[in-house]
């Protein structure tokens, strides 16, 4: 096995037939250190894997979950590799899995965009109240943004944008959604500009969960939120899924909550 690490990249060649850890431990910690929100695996050149050396990814796991806010992803994983890494209960549930190198960069690159937006203002000054608009990816989030500015109008606060990806249970927590993760960037990018452009501060925040309700429940707790704003889909009538996510987070949202639905033809 040859290990080789650039950037964020850690690159595994050759045959793993045993825990290869002790070895590529190094080359994980350094990467971490350079880059702190992620570690890459590119797997392209493995040529053999044993369930034995597949506990490899396991041990790596478990290290980068000690380093806060830091993920691990493997990447252009050959077939052969990807079925033995399936025998391994502990690595089957937990590991992230990319297509691509640059597919699992991207995902990586959120979190250090959200890092740079959601904190850079925070020492500018301190806010009393506090606002937590809810992105949605579909057409409410414009009518979302909308009522959120005038919200501040007449309560003046900061305002706290939060992209929930919803990742599904038979995936890792951390694994990578790109369509979805890049839909919420976007959003997210677009609400921080419209919350600028008017001098409102603002905070982004790119949380990966299993439950919207619980996620939102969570963010406006610890923000203390004086709202709790989120958008409804002009179509949504009929949406028996979308309605259920909506009476849950009706339910389960202590904070004042505003619902957001925009005209209906």
């Amino acid at each position: 096995m040859i290990v080789e690490s650039y950037e964020d990249v850690v690159i595994l060649s050759g045959p793993l037939r045993s825990n290869f850890w002790e070895t590529i431990h190094t080359a994980i910690s350094l990467t971490l250190k350079r880059h702190p929100t992620g570690v890459i695996v590119d797997c392209s050149g493995i040529t053999e894997i044993t369930p034995e050396g597949a506990e490899t990814f396991h041990d790596a796991i478990e290290f980068v979950k000690e380093h806060e806010r830091a993920r691990i992803m493997v990447a252009a994983v050959p077939p052969n590799v990807k079925e033995v890494l399936k025998q391994v209960p502990e690595v089957r549930s937990q590991l992230p899995v990319a297509s691509t190198v640059e597919e699992a960069r991207r995902s990586l690159d959120l979190l250090v965009k959200e890092e740079h937006f959601g904190r850079k203002k925070e020492k500018e000054k301190a806010y009393d109240r506090q606002i937590l608009a809810v992105i949605s990816g579909d057409d409410s989030d414009q009518h979302m943004f909308s009522v959120t500015e005038e919200l501040v109008d007449t309560m003046p606060a900061k305002v706290v944008l939060l992209a929930p990806i919803v990742v599904p249970r038979e995936l890792p927590l951390t694994a990578p959604l790109p369509q979805v993760e890049e839909s919420f960037a976007d959003a997210l990018d677009h609400g921080q500009k419209r919350m600028a452009a008017r001098g409102t501060p603002c905070e982004v925040r790119l949380e990966r969960t299993r439950d919207i309700p619980s996620i939102v429940q969570e963010v406006a707790c610890q923000t203390n939120a004086a709202h709790v704003i989120v958008g409804l889909a002009s179509d949504a009538k009929g949406d028996d899924e979308y309605l259920k996510i909506l009476k849950s987070v009706i339910e389960r949202v202590k904070k004042p909550l505003v619902i957001v639905r925009g005209e209906r033809a």
